[in-house]
């Protein structure tokens, strides 16, 4: 999967998912593609979109 794809569902989901922790997103993400990413990831991709995000 692409970044700026992966990047599009993670905002997404946390538009969805307001205030939802990185790693809870990281298993939403892992449900709905079947693809493993961290929360630690899902963190990184997320602050340049959103700097007030945990």
């Amino acid at each position: 999967m692409e970044r700026a794809d992966l990047q599009q569902q993670l905002r997404r989901l946390s538009r969805a998912h307001p205030g939802e922790h990185p790693y809870s997103l990281a298993l939403r993400m892992q449900v709905e593609t079947g693809q493993i990413i961290t929360g630690k990831l899902v963190k990184q991709l997320l602050s340049p979109l959103d700097p007030e995000r945990p």
